[in-house]
């Protein structure tokens, strides 16, 4: 996508009905952060299937696995004989589909998926599951990382890096308490800084936001080469945001882990682990994957709960060479 076509070539309550499970950690008793293998001396990569573009991914609850793409947005099954394959999951004409996010009503688990253009797509999980779009958000640069929040709310970030004026920025988007499907409004949740000028040194302003995830009341997220938090304060609006993490990176979408944080290096090619404080703890080697975009644990039935599993954009806006990945990284 475009987002980082820019960047490389310049560098409250909670709902009484509902519970979200944003799909990120694993409830695999046992598998922290500290029993994780997330280094090329331990463990090795292995590619699962092709899916040009690919760019975001999503466990829900049960352990099924959602992809988005520049191609079209897809649920990942494998067949009896290991083999795995993309279905679309969509119904309607495919965008830059990017963040994903899923939420639980009294009636089923609810999906949705942005597009960088602002359009979000929603439906219920089920047999198959075919997503339409639902909402236009306002005022999207391109929206990119998505999340649910613990209030039942989605949250979005709008990320500057493209042939718009920025304005970086995290919107809540809120949803209908008795119809997952139905927004009723949104506003911004985080202002970044309106010039979206280089940062390189630590500091409490957006300026390239990405990825997001939530755990709780509290918001993880990646910021050039920052990655942050910012706590959902009791009256709904946002605490001050907390750099954890400074490298000279592009950082894109993180996963979460109980006790740390899984982030991609967009340029780089690697993924690494952090603790919640923001301690690096390891590391896979640089050029491992072919422009990873976004990283979560894994989840049965499909995969051991201490998998892996990385989006690979490969070669940014090109769908045509084969480098563009679902893979999973686990221990040897």
């Amino acid at each position: 996508m475009n987002i980082r076509i820019a960047a490389i070539g310049l560098l409250a309550s909670a709902l009484v009905a509902c519970s979200n499970d944003d799909g990120s950690d694993s409830s695999a008793p046992g598998v922290d952060a500290a029993s994780l293998c997330v280094s090329s001396s331990c463990g090795e990569r292995e590619v699962l299937l092709q899916i040009p573009s690919a760019e975001n991914l999503h466990f829900t609850a049960d352990g099924r696995l959602f992809v988005s793409s520049g191609t079209g947005f897809f649920e990942i099954v494998r067949d009896t004989e290991g083999t795995f394959r993309n279905i679309p999951a969509y119904e309607g004409t495919a965008c830059g589909f990017t963040g994903i996010a899923s939420r639980n009503a009294p009636e089923g688990e609810y999906l949705y998926v942005a597009c960088g253009d602002g359009t979000l797509w929603g439906g219920a999980i089920g047999e198959p599951t075919m997503l339409h779009p639902i909402f236009q958000i306002e005022g999207m640069c391109i929206a990119n990382g998505m999340t649910m929040g613990a209030d039942g709310n989605l949250y979005v970030v709008d990320e500057p890096l493209n042939f718009c004026v920025p304005d970086p920025k995290i919107v809540r988007i809120r949803l209908d308490g008795a119809d997952p499907l139905h927004v009723v409004g949104q506003e911004v949740w985080v202002q970044g800084s309106p010039l979206g000028q280089l940062h390189l040194n630590l500091d409490n302003v957006l300026r390239f936001p990405n990825g997001l995830q939530a755990d709780g009341d509290r918001f993880y997220g990646t910021d050039g080469g920052t990655i942050y938090a910012v706590d959902l304060q009791p009256d709904g609006s946002a605490g001050e945001v907390q750099p954890l993490y400074f490298e000279v990176a592009i950082h894109d979408d993180l996963g979460l882990v109980p006790g740390g944080i899984l982030a991609t290096d967009f340029g780089l090619g690697r993924i690494f682990l952090l603790s919640r404080e923001g301690e690096l703890l390891q590391e896979t080697d640089r050029g491992l994957f072919s422009f990873p975009s976004s990283v979560r644990l894994g989840r049965p039935p499909m995969f051991a709960a201490d998998d892996i599993l990385v989006t690979e954009t490969g070669v940014l806006t090109d769908n045509n060479l084969p480098i563009d990945y679902l893979s999973v990284f686990r221990r040897r």
